[in-house]
Parts: C-alpha cells; sequence; structure tokens
C-alpha cells in the first residue's frame, strides 16, 4: 500500500513537473517569438507603407474611383448595425488590451515608459489626422472601398505588434493599425445613411455605442489575463484573425451606403458648414477635454499601479474593468431619465465638472500616495463620464450630423479629431507629470481637464435655454460666414 502511495505521489510530481516545464516552454517560445520571426514583422510593416503609398500615388495620378450607387437594401439594416458595433467594439479593443501589459513590453521590447505609455498617445494621435482624410474620402468615393482598407490594414497592423522584435517595429506596427481605425467616424457616417429618421438613427447609434463600451470594458480585462498567464503578443494574433473576419463579412455582405450626390461639396464648405456653429464647436471641444481626462487614466493606469505600486497585470486589468464597470452604472442610471437631452447634459456634466473635478483635486492635495484615492476618483470620473458620453452624447451626436447628409463623413472626422487628437498630446503630458511628480502630477491633470469640459460645455449649449435646431443654426451661422 506504502509503495502504490508512493508511486501515485511520484507520478503525481512527474506530471505537475512536466506541466510547468511544458507551460515555462510555451512562455520562453512566445518571448523568442519576436526575435526568430521579427522579420516577419518587418516584411509586414515595409510591405504595407509601400502598398499605401502606390495608392496615393495612383489616386495623385489617376483621381478618384467613381462611387457606386446607394443600396437601398442596407437602409435599417439590423445585421449592419450589429456589424458597426463589432467593429468600434474591435477598434477599442486593439488598444485598450495590451495597455495592462505595458510594463511587461517595456523589458521584452527594450523600450522605455515614455515610448510604451506613447504608443497610445501616438496611436490616437495619428488616427485623429489620418481619420481627416479618410472619412471624407468616402464621400467621394463610397463607404465600402475604405471600410475594406482599413479592415485590412487592422489586419497587417496586429500581426505585426504580435511579432515586433523591439518597440521600434512595434511603433511601425502600432500607426499602421492607427492607420485602420481611422475608419471610426465611418460608423456613424453610415448609421447617418442608412437611418434617415432621427428617432431610429438614435437607437442604433446607441446599439454601436453599446458595443463600443463593451469593447473598453472587455480589453483590458481580457488583454490583462491573457498576459498574465500566456503572452503580451496572444491577443494580437487573436485580432489579426477577428479583423480578417469582419473584413469578409464586408467583402460579402455589405453594399454600399453612401448617398448620391452628383457634386460633393468641397472640403473648404464642409469647414463652415461645422466651425462657423459657435455651439456645435464648443461641443467638439468639451468631448475633447472629457476624452483627454479618460485616456490620461487609460494610458497612465499600469504604470502606476504596477511600477509605483507593484501591482500583477492581472490586477490592473481588473482595475480598468472596474472603472468601465462605474460607467455603465451612470449608463443605466441616466437612461432611464425622462427629462429633455439638453437638460439632462447639463445636469450630469454640472456633476462630472464639479464632483469629479472636486474630488480628484482633492485626492491630488491630500492623499498623494495612496492607490484607494486615484483609484476612487478615476472610477467616480468614469462612472459620469460614460453617463453622459451615451445617454447625451448620442442623441446630441444625431442632432450634429442631421443637417449634414451630404457630408456625413467629413462631419463626423472632425467629431473623432477631437477626441482623438488633443487627448493624446494630453495624456503625454500627463505621463511626463506621472514620471516627474508621481501620482500628484498625474491626478492634477485628470482634475484640470474634468473642470475644463464642464467650462466649456456651459459656453456653448450649457448657455442654451432650450434644445438646439441644428438645421436652423447651421443655416443661419452659414449665411453670416458667408
Amino acid at each position: 500500500m506504502e509503495e502504490a502511495c508512493i508511486l501515485q505521489l511520484t507520478s503525481t510530481g512527474g506530471i505537475s513537473r512536466a506541466s510547468h516545464q511544458f507551460t515555462k516552454g510555451i512562455l520562453e517560445g512566445f518571448v523568442s517569438l519576436g526575435q526568430e520571426y521579427g522579420w516577419i514583422c518587418k516584411a509586414v510593416v515595409l510591405i504595407s507603407y509601400f502598398g499605401l503609398a502606390v495608392l496615393l500615388l495612383a489616386f495623385l495620378c489617376f483621381g478618384c474611383p467613381e462611387k457606386r450607387p446607394k443600396d437601398p437594401k442596407m437602409v435599417g439594416s439590423t445585421m449592419l448595425t450589429v456589424y458597426l458595433g463589432a467593429v468600434n467594439g474591435l477598434l477599442y479593443v486593439a488598444t485598450d488590451q495590451y495597455i495592462p501589459s505595458l510594463p511587461r513590453m517595456e523589458v521584452e521590447l527594450s523600450g522605455s515608459e515614455t515610448i510604451l505609455s506613447g504608443s497610445v498617445q501616438l496611436n490616437l494621435l495619428s488616427k485623429a489626422f489620418v481619420s481627416l482624410l479618410v472619412a471624407p474620402l468616402s464621400d467621394q468615393i463610397g463607404r465600402k472601398p475604405i471600410l475594406l482598407t482599413c479592415a485590412i490594414l487592422m489586419i497587417l497592423g496586429s500581426f505585426g505588434c504580435a511579432l515586433a522584435p523591439n518597440v521600434y517595429w512595434f511603433i511601425s506596427a502600432r500607426i499602421i493599425q492607427s492607420l485602420g481605425e481611422s475608419l471610426e467616424p465611418l460608423t456613424s457616417a453610415i448609421v447617418r445613411d442608412c437611418y434617415p429618421d432621427p428617432g431610429e438613427r438614435l437607437a442604433a447609434l446607441s446599439v454601436v455605442g453599446g458595443m463600443l463600451m463593451l469593447g473598453t470594458a472587455v480589453g483590458p480585462v481580457l488583454g490583462g489575463l491573457v498576459a498574465s498567464f500566456c503572452h503580451w503578443r496572444v491577443p494580437f494574433f487573436v485580432l489579426s484573425l477577428a479583423w480578417a473576419g469582419l473584413a469578409h463579412y464586408a467583402a460579402v455582405y455589405i453594399q454600399e451606403t453612401g448617398i448620391d450626390v452628383k457634386s460633393p461639396p468641397s472640403y473648404w464648405y464642409s469647414l463652415k458648414r461645422v466651425f462657423c456653429n459657435q455651439q456645435l464647436l464648443m461641443l467638439l471641444l468639451a468631448e475633447s477635454c472629457i476624452q483627454c481626462g479618460y485616456f490620461t487614466f487609460n494610458a497612465n493606469a499600469s504604470y502606476l499601479t504596477e511600477a509605483v505600486y507593484g501591482k500583477s497585470t492581472a490586477a490592473t486589468s481588473v482595475l480598468m474593468g472596474m472603472m468601465t464597470l462605474c460607467s455603465g452604472i451612470g449608463l443605466m442610471i441616466i437612461t432611464r431619465s425622462t427629462r429633455p437631452v439638453l437638460s439632462t447634459a447639463k445636469t450630469w456634466m454640472t456633476a462630472y465638472s464639479l464632483g469629479a473635478g472636486l474630488l480628484l483635486a482633492i485626492a491630488a492635495v491630500f492623499c498623494p500616495d495612496h492607490l484607494w484615492a486615484f483609484l476612487g476618483s478615476s472610477f467616480l470620473m468614469g462612472f459620469l463620464y460614460l453617463g453622459f458620453l451615451y445617454p447625451c452624447y448620442v442623441p446630441l451626436t444625431v442632432l450634429y450630423l442631421d443637417p449634414v447628409e451630404d457630408i456625413a463623413g467629413t462631419a463626423a472626422s472632425f467629431e473623432i479629431f477631437f477626441q482623438s487628437g488633443p487627448s493624446a498630446v494630453y495624456s503625454g503630458l500627463a505621463t511626463q507629470g506621472l514620471i516627474g511628480d508621481g501620482q500628484r502630477g498625474l491626478t492634477w491633470f485628470q482634475a484640470g481637464s474634468t473642470v475644463l469640459a464642464g467650462a466649456v460645455f456651459w459656453l456653448g449649449y450649457g448657455s442654451t435655454a432650450k434644445e438646439p435646431d441644428s438645421e436652423r443654426v447651421f443655416e443661419d451661422e452659414l449665411d453670416k460666414s458667408t
């Protein structure tokens, strides 16, 4: 009997050791993957840039291809709405999933905190500027060609990131991803194309926005957990496969949705229609300030929790997921409101600016060395952030796009630019605040953007006593400017 027990224990111990060695071998294999197959990443990156240069040269030499007619089958399509939601969600998963792994990636890719955290800001900045070209181009040649091209860039960029041998090739692949992510304004433009009724458009944008919030919540949690138990390269491989599926669906089932116009308005005319309206301009600036606070947390939370307080990657991913959970609670509360959109926006923007801003300032002054103070005030910021963004911002987006059907892509690109461009610069400055002054410096940056968001909002829509008539305002402002 004793011999049998000894044999059993020996066998169990041998299996355990073999399993541990097998797992260790897999992890070591992923660590060396970039060194052994980094040439594939280099080839993918160089071919992608060369292909884009050839495509740009063809446009310059031969002009834009002719847009296909709008397919009426796409109008009111439920599957199209679900597809756009999946696209929007995966766009944010692509960035959020690797944020908890930044400290580990810094070691393996021979980078630094500034460079790796800067990859998030560089992605936002690239997407913001490229959107100003890509989305207006969709007004000229149609939505489907742009959608397919960007999906292919997401495949190539994700695959390149998965095999990056060092931080510089990783950032080169991330730029390709950011070029693909420039399709984000197309989702709003396509919804505008396919839902002419404002009520139906509001419902469709709510679905697309809900999928985006789900991607924001799931991305860091799954990415961090996979990185903890396997490796940070794995989610990039999975993303490449997911985008391959979305590209195939778009090629087979998605038809042209852009409206048919004989001569699309000029870019200058589109600029005047949007930026000559003081209220809408202030709305864009308020959205920009809100995003500055959010991405300041998003791009720097992992370094604060892991490098400063010694928490694990899994713990960081759970904390980031909790922030989105707080945002979801705010969304559930505010969607039950029956008040008009504008008055609801005023209430929640005031609460966001004064409530979260005040708590962040108190945390910076009195609790600069306590993680719970930073996370508590940040969670409140998230609770109020998405509480405004979806129930209030989505209806305002409906109003914003309602009178600009013929330039929906261009107008949506302005919105994405204001959401991504300034927030990329601001969160980069916040990273330097974290490096120079620790948690106190980072918290002050969050507090500043939060208070500024409320101030800008009240300078625009906040000072309006009644719901805006977007079409009339646009026409009046345009007449004044001309």
